[in-house]
């Protein structure tokens, strides 16, 4: 409690008991298209948890296929398009064969839905697998589609069609017989497995605001965080059962991998898990494909099993780690040009991979890997170096698994989840014609993490580990995968586990997905929860409150919004105190329901609150500070004050430009408002430069040099002035001026009138006069659109006056506002504020 408010404690019991007796009230009172479930003592996500469960649990719709509305939880998809396709036998032992290499096979013969579904796919590899004839046909349409890994063309006159293995670099061969086809695929499915590995990394030299991390640091944090909370999961004795029940329907009608199934569910121990996962079975690719797409759902389907591989690859470490202190180990691959662009920007900085990351100690036995003959010309042949100092390097974790591999011959060295590198170089060696990407390992994954749960910890009194982890799936905009997770949470939950924090981030997700009924319902759970506890968690119940004004928010319910906003106001001034960053974020969100309802003033005032704690309590540097900026930036816009605007603009751009990637949506933002004020202010040479970087971030095609076209672009991007090219608005609103009084259109068109009349003539000569003209035009305008004039408008029209030192005539102004507020408000503020501005003024004159 901050000092001196000692008495607001002393009343807090029946201030809160009244407090929340209207709060339930009205929050059961408005409508969000349902009936709210907040009386119901099942958890709200119950029905929808089990109906997902149906939905992957659902039998396939072809036997020896699967239907392409069946999810693939594989790596690889293989497609047969061949418009001649029938049911025969022999198309039936194709399937058949083909499910026993890859589980997810899809036969197509339209070329329109077999090129659509190829476009849809996201997280896998597609082998394309088609005739000779539907190969002419189908292929120049899909070359360009990065979704296809490799082309193979089945048909019995291979000389007629030899010239599509010049034409394409993806048609790995041609095949007359349908065994040396199957074992083509199989050789090729079999070596891409082994290279399926995605990679997350984390700028250290420029993620200096360790709260707000980039997309891909948080990709990157996600996964140190990611081993700690999956030991914690519990593992109960239906854990294997759930997977054992999932795998089962998942291959249902594939007898290769049923048979392993039952080994598996017959013969599994904890000891073998190691034999298990390089068997390369359904195990090995399941598991890694959670891993590389983070997929939570099916990452809890396996908990137990990645549990057992990470402990036992931890002990068989403990064990060995005295024999060798530096180890060189090796990685073999082909790669993609753009992963490798990707691994040469990220020169010095940190790597992680999504999953458990497969080496050799012998150098040859990766040189095979990545030499092997490879007809396409996108991917390059890559050597990994890793150097692994057991004497620098304490958290990482590895073993050699030679004597439980399947294949002992590969020497292979496994690396658990969360294993952090410095990328050190990356070299041609025009000798052996690779690259070899030299990594080392490092700790500095692991602090990265403690770093970012401390800052969390401190700003925002995340103490939780768990709720921390979801909350990070949620910033990494992964909404379902953090209502999967923290569903999961409350089915395990034990008598430690705060439900109604939980409760409130599933409500955060969604309402990040615009689910307002849902997010109503867990976010009034945890209120409740919150208040009816013993003793009562007032304090905490500021993040619920904060949350249901959101939803408002987003409703546009601006005057409910409000409501919830000051009940978390003043939760937060009398538990952290007026200086806290809490109260800063809160009073950042009262600004931003003032700018949705065009009230710019007050919006200013609780942005300059809100900005003035920031910059008190964060460093020059911290993204909130940017964020502050940005939005008083966006106030000075609006009511036409641009010069200031575009100071905010820049100071906020810079902060940003230091902290975060270059690339980074923040930036894109920041340039674009700098170019909107720019070409309000007809300086359009400057206006272009911002936008045009603007684009080129955004990776958006087009010519920058052709400056007409630019023009062009940024007038349809922003608009028609609405400053500085009086001429142009005076047409515009000498025609507005013509439309017919019964006219449909007339309510869209008068603001645009009135701005125009605003800004045909200098600030110092506007009169209240226009701007009744511009309200004359429409009788009844929405209501919205009136306070962005009585807000912003009069503002000027006083500043005028002041120059004069007219106080009577400012006087008379404040009062023609009052009336406007009367006409058009049913919210007590804006008659707080004029009612104080009229006395001040009448003390001050009688």
């Amino acid at each position: 409690m901050v000092e001196g408010n000692k008495s607001w404690k002393k009343n807090i019991k029946h201030l809160f008991s009244n407090l929340h007796s209207a709060l339930i009230q009205k929050l059961q009172k408005f409508d969000f298209d349902a009936d709210s479930s907040i009386n119901n003592s099942s958890s709200p996500g119950s029905a929808a948890t089990s109906k997902k469960s149906e939905a992957i649990l659902a039998p396939l719709n072809v036997p020896l296929a699967v239907s392409s509305q069946s999810p693939n939880f594989e790596g690889i998809t293989l497609i047969w398009f061949d418009p001649r396709l029938n049911t025969t036998d022999d198309t039936k032992q194709t399937a058949k064969e083909l499910r026993e290499i890859n589980n997810y096979v899809i036969f197509h013969s339209d070329q329109l839905e077999c090129v659509d579904y190829i476009k849809s796919v996201r997280d896998e590899k597609i082998f394309l697998i088609t005739s000779g004839k539907a190969a002419s046909s189908i292929l120049p349409e899909t070359i360009q589609l990065k979704q296809i890994d490799s082309i193979f063309i089945f048909c019995f006159k291979i000389e007629k069609y030899q010239d599509l293995l010049q034409k394409y670099e993806s048609v790995v061969g041609i095949y007359s017989n349908r065994s040396t086809l199957i074992n083509a695929i199989k050789e090729n499915v079999d070596l891409l497995q082994k290279q399926l590995n995605a990679f997350s990394f984390y700028n250290e030299h420029q993620e200096k605001a360790t709260r707000d991390l980039s997309q891909e640091s948080a990709e990157f944090i996600w996964f140190q965080l990611f081993k700690d909370v999956i030991l914690r999961m519990s593992a109960n004795n239906n854990a294997k059962e759930q997977l054992i029940q999932f795998c089962s329907q998942y291959y249902r009608g594939n007898q290769k991998e049923y048979k392993n199934i039952d080994q598996f569910e017959s013969s599994y121990r904890p000891d073998k898990c190691i034999y298990w996962y390089t068997r390369e079975t359904f195990l090995y690719k399941l598991v890694n494909k959670a891993l590389r797409t983070e997929d939570m759902a099916q990452l809890y389907i396996f908990r137990f099993f990645i549990v057992d591989l990470s402990l036992h690859l931890a002990k068989l470490h403990e064990k060995n780690r005295e024999k060798d202190k530096v180890v060189m180990l090796y990685r073999g691959l082909k790669l993609e040009n753009e992963e490798l662009n990707r691994l040469k920007q990220n020169e010095g900085n940190l790597i992680s991979t999504n999953g458990f990351l497969s080496t050799s100690r012998s150098k040859q036995v990766a040189l095979k890997f990545a030499l092997k003959s490879a007809k396409r010309t996108n991917v390059v042949s890559t050597l990994y170096e890793i150097e692994c100092n057991l004497n620098e390097s304490k958290s990482i974790v590895f073993a050699d698994i030679t004597k439980y591999s399947e294949f002992a011959a590969e020497q292979e060295v496994l690396f658990d989840l969360g294993s952090t590198f410095k990328i050190q170089s990356i070299i041609e060696d025009k000798e052996l014609k690779l690259f070899v990407v030299k990594l080392k390992a490092s700790d500095d994954g692991e602090k990265m993490a403690k770093e970012y749960i401390e800052s969390n910890r401190k700003v925002n009194e995340e103490t939780s580990l768990d709720i921390l982890f979801g909350k990070l799936l949620l910033q990494m905009g992964k909404y379902d995968q953090s209502i999967n997770y923290f569903e999961n949470l409350l089915n395990e939950s034990n008598e430690k586990a705060d439900i109604a924090r939980i409760y409130n981030e599933v409500g955060c997700a969604y309402l990040c997905k615009g689910e307002f009924k849902e997010a109503h319902e867990y976010i009034c759970r945890a209120y409740i929860m919150m208040i009816q506890a013993k003793p009562c968690r007032v304090k905490d119940s500021a993040r619920p409150l904060t949350n249901m004004a959101n939803i408002y928010l987003r409703k546009e319910m601006y005057n409910e919004s409000l409501d919830f906003y000051f009940q978390a106001l003043e939760i937060r001034e009398n538990f952290y105190g007026k200086e806290h960053l809490d109260t800063a974020i809160t009073l950042n969100n009262i600004g931003n329901a003032y700018y949705k309802m065009q009230d710019y003033l007050t919006s200013l005032m609780y942005y300059e609150k809100s900005f003035d704690i920031r910059r008190k309590q964060l460093p020059k540097t911290d993204m909130d500070i940017a964020a502050s900026l940005n939005n008083i930036g966006l106030v000075y816009s609006k009511m036409n004050r641009v010069y200031e605007a575009l100071d905010c603009y820049l100071q906020s751009l810079e902060i940003r430009k230091r902290i975060l990637p270059s690339e980074h949506n923040d930036i894109v933002q920041s340039l674009m408002n700098i170019a909107h004020v720019l070409y309000e202010q007809n300086a359009i040479d400057d206006a272009l430069n911002y936008f045009s970087k603007a684009l080129q971030i955004q990776k958006i095609e087009f010519d920058l040099t052709d400056r007409d076209k630019l023009v062009d672009r940024l007038e349809k991007h922003f608009g028609p002035k609405l400053s500085h090219d009086a001429s142009q608005n005076i047409v515009y609103a000498e025609s507005c001026r013509y439309i017919p009084s019964d006219s449909s259109s007339q309510v869209s068109h008068w603001p645009e009138y009135a701005i125009c009349i605003r800004n045909a003539e200098p600030v110092n000569n506007i009169t209240y006069r226009e701007y009744h003209e511009a309200l004359n035009i429409c009788p009844a305008p929405p209501r919205r659109r009136i306070q962005e004039f009585v807000y912003s408008l009069f503002d000027e029209f006083i500043k005028a006056l002041h120059e004069n030192n007219d106080d009577q005539k400012i006087l008379n102004l404040w009062k023609q506002v009052l009336n406007n507020c009367n006409e058009t408000f049913d919210h007590i503020f804006p008659f707080v504020k004029v009612i104080y501005q009229i006395e001040y003024l009448n003390s001050f004159l009688h």
